[in-house]
């Protein structure tokens, strides 16, 4: 079914609830319900601190946290302003429970760890589909924990991280945001919103970035261009059309993965990241890194056929291109043979010209239906249809049959002059795959709200259906695999009010992810996987005592992700080979607490706490691992931001504040023996202060971060060492 059919067959199905909700009598609401209208997005201008009290993330329309029965972390705009951060994997990482797991040397494989588990999905305006790369147009970070495939479809059991962007406003305001930093560090950021005709029924909105920087370590830049404007016609109240595009152009020479030192003779074996090398040095270097080249289409018609029913429908296009060539993963490797002295460092090349493109069309209906003055329900019924193509042409150095490029030889890493950065270029390298996928999605999901007894008392139930068909293709061999699965996902869970500013909550959850390689079973032969299953339960308490000042939650958690692929080995008359089932089981039992304080007019507080057992709970292929810890999850991981801000006196228009955060010990990776590479536990400071001025009658924010203040040096990562003492300042004016 095309398309244009399946956006009229899903009008079709949500038209009825549409009419009998138009129908229905509304009930006389209660005097003190301002906003009846199920809204889609939030005015996120209205929260001018750190703590945020409404999401959007886990119903799609905005709903106060305290009566969600789900763990959200909120980064708000105004936090990773103040600390400087402009890129969105760094804004993730501000949340207590998320552990920044990964970034290479190209940037485009970003991955977290929540809860636990590893994902690389994030999602942008509530869609997997598309993502952003940079902050200027960023409203607000919410990261979603634990299993949440009913509204996202396919995702990792850690949950899920959702960048909200800002919108259109008949208010004219407009911000300049200067920022000079250490390494040569420099950007500028502008935004613009408010009418384009008297009426006000014609909005727009640009935000635009430019950076350019250096890095502590050698031969790391970064450069990036972004540019999203936005224009909203709004003929009537109730009825708007956007108009949203997107566009990024980033060339990245990162970090490459840290030379490990295996050191096999000394007893016992020894096995750490190198430490004699000094912290500035990168395998990567000139003719090595990326260019990303990211385009976003969309449009959003929104429609109130009352004050309590909305039909949305939002259809977009993405394209990405990604050009990358680098030093791949390298290890320090002694002998005996080895001479005294030496540290023996292989290198190889890789990289790939990737393209890919993103049709998806989200059509979403919410309602709100009450039942008397204390108890109402709001729906909110949805439907999603994806269509998407890629292909990767990937290299890598090394002589096959005389094509292709010498990999480059090995360094002494103990003598610089054996350094030799000579690279041929990408184009010259042995193709290694060509392939391509072609991925098509049909997601019907259905969410409700039910409040009783004045919100005493909040059900949220949901379900999805995903149907899902993807094809690999081989260009190379011209071969197709083709894996069709569908999957029913659940989530059920209730807050309970106990007083006005305490409640207790509990939450059953589910997601679904499928691998579409193939799976090689004991007979030699060849069949799809089936889908990595999760299971999440949550319990716990909501709390928000004086009027607010004090908010947060506290939730126990246990995550169990089922169908883990097991491999065994086998011989038969062909020769050895290796099968595998699906009967694993990994599982993460662990603790949150999640505070946001306005201790005094002036002081202001947010933290988190975040304990995680993550582990192995199942391995029939090698039951002797069973227990190990998953890699990149420590066991601990705590923060706490700070802001004072000075009112009267002298200091009036000062600002100071705090990022105190702690890591335990993680493992980076699995080995093959039980001495695994560990991240070190450490304790990162980023201080801050800001003043406030006018001038010309408009104000002005001056701000100084220093980063990494107490010059920790620690592992954030298996890529790398983590960056020394910086500073940034910055400057912004608005008018």
């Amino acid at each position: 079914m095309n398309p244009p059919l399946r956006f009229i067959s899903a009008a079709a199905l949500l038209a009825p609830l549409a009419l009998a909700a138009q129908s229905a009598p509304a009930g006389k609401p209660a005097a003190d319900d301002t906003i009846l209208l199920p809204a889609f997005t939030i005015q996120s201008d209205t929260e001018s601190g750190y703590a945020a009290t409404n999401s959007l993330s886990a119903t799609k329309i905005s709903t106060e946290l305290k009566n969600l029965p789900v763990s959200i972390d909120i980064i708000t705009e105004r936090l990773f302003k103040d600390y400087g951060l402009t890129e969105v994997y760094d804004i993730i990482g501000m949340s207590s429970g998320v552990q920044s797991s990964q970034r290479a040397a190209t940037g485009n494989l970003e991955s977290y760890t929540i809860r636990g588990f590893t994902t690389f999905f994030s999602a942008r305006n509530g869609s997997t589909n598309f993502h952003s790369y940079d902050s200027a147009n960023v409203a607000r970070v919410e990261v979603v924990n634990g299993p949440a495939s009913v509204l996202y479809g396919q995702l990792d059991p850690s949950g899920v991280a959702n960048t909200v962007t800002k919108q259109p406003s008949a208010k004219r305001a407009s911000n300049l945001r200067l920022e000079l930093g250490s390494w040569a560090y420099y950007r500028a950021e502008i935004g613009t919103t408010g009418p384009l005709n008297q009426s006000g029924t014609l909005t727009y909105r640009v935000d635009a970035s430019w950076l350019d920087r250096d890095g502590y370590r050698d031969f790391e830049q970064q450069q990036k261009r972004f540019v999203a404007p936005v224009v909203r016609w709004a003929p009537r109240k109730g009825t708007a059309l956007t108009l949203d595009a997107e566009w990024v152009d980033m060339d990245l020479t990162g970090t490459s993965n840290w030379p490990r030192y295996n050191n096999r003779l000394v007893t016992p074996f020894n096995v750490k990241f190198a430490d004699m090398i000094p912290r500035t040095f990168n395998a990567q270097g000139p003719g090595l890194g990326t260019h990303t080249g990211k385009r976003i289409y969309s449009a959003t018609l929104e429609h109130a056929f009352t004050d309590r029913i909305v039909l949305r429908n939002v259809a977009g296009v993405a394209s990405v291109r990604r050009n990358g060539w680098e030093a791949g993963a390298a290890a320090i490797a002694l002998a005996a043979s080895t001479p005294a002295g030496q540290l023996p460092f292989s290198r190889s090349l890789s990289g790939n010209y990737a393209n890919g493109q993103t049709f998806a069309n989200t059509l979403n209906l919410a309602a709100r239906f009450d039942f008397s003055r204390r108890h109402y329900t709001r729906v909110v019924a949805g439907w999603e249809y994806v269509s998407a193509r890629s292909d990767n042409d990937s290299r890598v150095s090394g002589l096959l049959a005389g094509a292709g490029v010498a990999t480059p030889a090995n360094w002494d890493l103990g003598n610089p002059a054996t350094w030799d950065r000579t690279v041929p270029p990408l184009a010259a390298a042995r193709v290694s795959a060509y392939a391509g996928g072609r991925f098509w999605e049909d997601k019907f999901y259905l969410v409700d709200a039910l409040a009783l007894f004045d919100e005493r008392l909040m059900f949220l139930g949901g379900l999805n259906y995903s149907k899902i068909k993807n094809v690999s293709l081989n260009h190379l061999a011209r071969t197709r695999v083709r894996i069709e699965r569908d999957r029913t996902t659940p989530q059920a869970g209730a807050v309970f009010r106990v007083t006005k500013a305490l409640g207790v909550y509990v939450n059953y959850s589910e997601s679904f992810r499928q691998i579409t390689t193939l799976r090689t079973n004991a007979d030699r032969s060849l069949t799809p996987f089936d889908p990595l299953i999760a299971e999440g339960l949550d319990y716990g308490v909501k709390f928000d005592f004086g009027d607010g000042r004090y908010s947060g939650q506290a939730t126990v958690f246990d995550t169990k992700n089922l169908n883990g692929r097991q491999a065994f080995t086998a011989t038969d008359a062909i020769g050895a080979y290796t099968y595998e089932t699906q009967v694993g089981e990994n599982r993460a039992k662990g603790f949150e607490l999640r505070l946001a304080a306005n201790v005094t007019k002036n002081l202001q507080l947010i933290g988190g706490y975040t304990q995680t057992h993550s582990f192995i709970s199942k391995n029939p292929a090698n039951p002797v691992i069973v227990g190990r810890a998953q890699i990149r999850s420590p066991t601990h991981v705590w923060t706490v931001t700070t802001s004072y801000r000075f009112s009267e006196g002298w200091l009036k228009g000062v600002s100071t504040g705090a990022n105190i955060s702690y890591r335990g010990q993680a493992k980076a990776f699995e080995t093959n023996d039980a001495f695994p590479y560990l991240l070190d536990p450490r304790v990162v400071v980023n201080a801050r202060a800001g003043y406030t001025a006018k001038t010309f009658g408009r104000p002005v924010n001056y701000n100084l971060t220093v980063s990494n203040l107490l010059d920790e040096k620690y592992y954030p990562s298996s890529v790398s060492i983590g960056d020394p003492t910086s500073y940034r300042l910055s400057a912004e004016y608005r008018f």
